[in-house]
C-alpha cells in the first residue's frame, strides 16, 4: 500500500515507535535534499545504511548485499514528480514492487476453465460458477482461489479410477466452493457433492469437506477430515491433508487473538493449538522438505513464533533469507521484507534475543535515531554496542561500520569516524556496505570543512557505483558539497558528472548568480533547465529591483511565451509559467495598471512611482507570489541552502504600500488604494501574508483610521469595514 495513501499505517508505525510528530503528521511526501540526517523520515530515504531510512529500506539494503536481492526501485509517477522528488531521496512506497499490467482477456479459455469442461462440468455451470472472482486477502480464504482449485481439478482428473459422472460432480463442488467464506451451515451442505460411491471418489469428497469447514470456521470438522486423509494412499491428499492440519490448528489457536486494529492478543491466544500447529508443520517438512507446501509451511512457522511472541526463534528464521535466495519463499521480496518489518524490527523488546547480525544492524541503526523530546527510552549507549561484537563474529565489516555510524550520528566524532572507517582498496566491490562506509568517511570530511578530499572522495566513488541509486546519491552529495565549498558553478561545468535536473534546477532557483542562471539559458542541458533558469531569472530581476536588467532580459521571451508550469519548489504555492511575465496588467480590481513591462520601465525611471510600486503589488497579489519559493531559501542544511549569490533581497508588497502612504507627492487615488491593500495585508488572520513585517495592531488601526477619514471620497475608503 503507498504512503501516501494509507494514513492508518503511519498512525501504527507512530504508536509503535513513538516516533517525531513531523515523521508522522500526515499521509503526503515532500523531498528533503539533505543526505546526513539522523531523524526518521520514511519520505526522505537513501542507498545507504542510515538511521534517518525506514528499517524496511535498510533491510533492502543488507538482502542486496548478502542474499543478492537486487534493490528495486519504481521511477517517480506523476504524483511525486509533483512534489518536486527525482531519485534521491526517495520515498518508501517507491522501493514497492511495481503492479504488473492486467494482461488482455485470452480468447482461449482459462485453465482453470479448460480443466472443468474436460471433467464434464457444462460451460453455463462454469460460466456461472467463475463469474465472481472473490479475493479474500489476509484471511484463511486467501488459498480458496482459483490456482488451488485447479490443482484439486488436475489431481481429481488423474484419478482414473472415478466415475465420469462422479469426477463431475466433484470438480464442479469444488468450483462452487470458490465462492464460500464464512457461509451458513445450510448453504455449506448445497456446496458439496452427492451420490459419491466409488472408494477414491469418497476420499477426494471429504477432502473437500474439510476444505469447506476450514474456509467456513468449522474447525473440528475440518480436522476429522484431515486426520482421516493424512493416511490416505492417494498421494496428493495425504501430503495435502498433512500441511492442512497445521493451517487448521494455527487458524484454530488465533481466532480470538486479534483486536479491532489488528493487533494479537497473547492472553487470547490459545497456546495449545498454537503448539500443535508448530508440531504439525514441523512433521510436514519431516516428511516433504522439498514438498509442495513446504515454502507456505515455513512461513506459516514464522507466524507461530511471531503469535507465541518468541522473537528469538523469529528472528533466527528471518535470518534465513540473508543466506538464501527469495525464490525459495512463497511471497515476494517486497513482502517479506514488510512482514520482516511487522512483525521483528517494529516490535523487538530485547535485542539480546536477536543474534542474526544484519537484524541486528538494522535495530541498532533504529536506535541511534535523533529522538523526540518525549521519548522516554533510555539512550543507545556505545556500551552496549560493544558489548554484541561477538554477534559480529562473522561480519566484522558490518560491526565496524555500527562503531562509525555511531561515531557520526551520537558522539558527533568525526575523527573517529575517519579512524574506525578507513577508505576502501579500488578493487573492493563497491556493494551498499562498502558504499555505506564510505559514504559516512566523506560527511566526517566535509563535517571539518574538508571539501576537497570530500569532492575527491565523491568522484572516486561515482567511478566504481554499479548498484542502483548510488549514482544519484553521489551526484547530490558532489552537488551540496560543490555549494558549500563555493564552487556551485563546478556543477554546471561542461565536464560536470552532476545530472540529476532537479538537483541542478534546485541551485538555480536558489544559489545561481545572475551571471550563472544567463549562462544556464544560453547553454542548458534541457529545454526545461533553459525555462526554469530564464524564470529565475526574470523573478528575481523584478523582485530584487534590478529593473534594467529585466528590461533586458525579458527580450528573450517569446513573443508567445510558454504557459507550461515550472516546478518552483514547492507544490503549496501555484506552480507558474513564462507567460506570467506578459502580464497585461488586467485584474479583478478597478485600480488601472499597465503591461508588466510598463511597470517596470516606470520603476526604472523612477523607483518610488506610487502607481508602479502599486501595480508592482497588483501583479504580486493576482498571481499569488507573496509566499512563492524563489522569495526563501531551503533550510540551511539542505542543497540550496546557503546564501544566494543573487543580490538584494525579496519585494514586499507591504514595503511598497508604506513607501507610497510616506510619498507625499502621491496622487489621493494612489494613497487611498495603498491603504487599503495595506490594511487587507493582515485580513482575516491578523497575520502579515504580504511580507516579513510585523505591524502593530494600533499602526493598522490608525491606516484604516485614515482611509474612512481623509479617503472617505475613494472607492476603496467605501469599501473597506474592518481593520485586523
Amino acid at each position: 500500500m503507498s504512503l501516501r495513501h494509507s494514513i492508518t499505517g503511519g498512525f501504527i508505525l507512530c504508536t509503535l515507535f513513538n516516533l517525531p510528530a513531523q515523521a508522522c503528521s500526515d499521509d503526503s511526501c515532500y523531498p528533503t535534499w539533505d543526505l546526513k540526517r539522523d531523524l526518521l523520515d520514511t519520505c526522505n530515504n537513501t542507498p545507504f545504511l542510515s538511521p534517518a531510512n525506514d528499517s524496511r529500506v535498510n533491510l533492502q539494503l543488507l538482502l542486496a548485499d548478502y542474499a543478492r536481492a537486487p534493490l528495486t526501485t519504481q521511477t517517480a509517477d506523476n504524483y511525486y514528480k509533483d512534489q518536486g522528488y527525482a531519485q534521491v531521496p526517495f520515498p518508501i512506497d517507491l522501493t514497492d514492487e511495481a503492479e504488473t499490467p492486467a494482461l488482455a482477456q485470452s480468447a482461449q479459455p482459462s485453465p482453470l476453465t479448460a480443466q472443468a469442461l474436460q471433467l464434464g462440468v457444462t460451460s453455463e455451470a462454469v460460466s456461472t460458477l467463475l463469474t465472481e472472482n472473490n479475493s479474500w486477502e489476509g484471511s484463511r480464504c486467501a488459498s480458496n482461489n482459483q490456482q488451488t482449485a485447479l490443482i484439486y481439478l488436475q489431481q481429481l482428473s488423474q484419478a482414473t479410477d472415478i466415475p465420469a459422472e462422479e469426477q463431475q460432480s466433484l470438480a464442479q463442488s469444488r468450483l462452487a466452493i470458490l465462492q464460500s467464506c464464512d457461509a451458513e451451515q445450510s448453504q455449506q451442505a448445497e456446496l458439496l457433492p452427492a451420490n459419491i460411491q466409488s472408494p477414491n471418489g469418497l476420499l477426494f469428497a471429504n477432502y473437500l469437506q474439510g476444505a469447506l469447514a476450514f474456509y467456513n470456521g468449522d474447525f473440528t470438522q475440518a480436522m476429522v477430515a484431515f486426520n482421516a486423509l493424512s493416511l490416505s494412499p492417494q498421494p496428493w491428499l495425504k501430503e495435502t491433508a498433512s500441511y492442512m492440519k497445521g493451517r487448521v490448528f494455527l487458524n484454530s489457536a488465533q481466532q480470538n487473538a486479534f483486536d479491532d486494529m489488528g493487533f494479537p492478543s497473547t492472553d487470547k491466544m490459545d497456546v495449545a493449538s498454537l503448539q500443535a500447529a508448530e508440531s504439525a508443520f514441523n512433521s510436514y517438512l519431516t516428511e516433504y522438505p522439498k514438498g509442495q507446501y513446504a515454502a507456505s509451511a515455513t512461513g506459516l512457522l514464522r507466524r507461530v513464533y511471531w503469535l507465541m511472541n518468541d522473537q528469538k526463534r523469529l528472528a533466527q528464521a528471518y535470518a534465513y533469507w540473508f543466506e538464501h535466495p527469495g525464490t525459495e519463499a512463497n511471497i515476494s521480496n517486497n513482502q517479506l521484507v514488510q512482514e520482516i518489518d511487522n512483525k521483528l524490527l517494529l516490535s523487538v523488546t530485547d535485542t539480546n534475543n536477536i543474534h542474526d547480525p544484519q537484524l541486528l544492524a538494522i535495530i541498532d541503526l533504529m536506535l541511534m535515531r535523533q529522538r523526540s523530546n518525549d521519548d522516554s527510552r533510555l539512550p543507545f549507549t556505545l556500551a552496549q554496542l560493544q558489548a554484541q561484537e561477538t554477534r559480529f563474529a562473522q561480519q566484522p565489516a558490518l560491526y565496524t561500520y555500527l562503531l562509525g555510524a555511531y561515531a557520526l550520528y551520537v558522539e558527533k566524532d568525526a575523527d573517529k569516524t575517519l579512524t574506525l572507517l578507513p577508505e576502501t582498496a579500488d578493487d573492493t566491490e563497491l556493494d551498499y556496505l562498502h558504499f555505506s562506509q564510505q559514504t559516512l568517511r566523506g560527511f566526517a570530511l566535509e563535517s571539518k570543512e574538508l571539501w576537497a578530499p570530500a569532492e575527491q572522495l565523491w568522484l572516486k566513488l561515482l567511478s566504481r557505483a554499479k548498484q542502483p541509486l548510488q549514482r544519484q546519491q553521489l551526484e547530490l552529495a558532489l552537488a551540496m558539497n560543490y555549494e558549500r565549498s563555493g564552487k556551485v558553478t563546478q556543477v554546471f561545468a561542461h565536464n560536470t558528472v552532476v545530472k540529476t535536473p532537479m538537483v541542478r534546477e534546485i541551485l538555480l532557483r536558489n544559489i545561481a548568480s545572475p551571471a550563472l542562471l544567463r549562462q544556464q539559458i544560453a547553454q542548458p542541458a534541457s529545454a526545461q533547465e533553459h525555462d526554469v533558469a530564464l524564470f529565475t531569472l526574470l523573478y528575481k530581476d523584478l523582485t530584487h529591483g534590478f529593473y534594467a536588467d529585466f528590461l533586458n532580459d525579458i527580450k528573450q521571451l517569446p513573443a508567445k511565451a510558454s504557459t507550461e508550469l515550472l516546478f518552483m519548489g514547492s507544490t503549496y504555492s501555484a506552480q507558474q509559467a513564462l507567460a506570467l511575465f506578459q502580464w497585461d496588467g488586467k485584474n479583478a480590481t478597478e485600480y488601472q495598471c499597465p503591461a508588466l513591462n510598463d511597470v517596470v520601465q516606470k520603476l526604472q525611471n523612477d523607483r518610488s512611482s506610487p502607481q508602479a510600486l502599486n501595480c508592482l503589488g497588483e501583479f504580486i497579489l493576482r498571481h499569488g507570489l507573496d509566499d512563492f519559493p524563489l522569495n526563501s531559501q531551503p533550510e540551511s542544511h539542505e542543497l540550496g541552502g546557503t546564501a544566494t549569490q543573487f543580490a538584494g533581497k525579496p519585494f514586499s508588497r507591504l514595503e511598497g504600500y508604506q513607501q507610497v502612504m510616506a510619498n507625499k507627492t502621491a496622487a489621493h487615488e494612489d494613497k487611498a488604494y495603498a491603504l487599503y491593500r495595506a490594511v487587507n495585508c493582515f485580513a482575516p488572520s491578523g497575520y502579515n501574508s504580504c511580507g516579513s513585517q510585523e505591524i502593530p495592531i494600533e499602526q493598522r488601526k490608525q491606516w484604516f483610521h485614515t482611509l474612512k477619514s481623509q479617503y472617505a471620497d475613494t472607492r476603496w475608503g467605501q469599501q473597506l469595514k474592518y481593520y485586523w
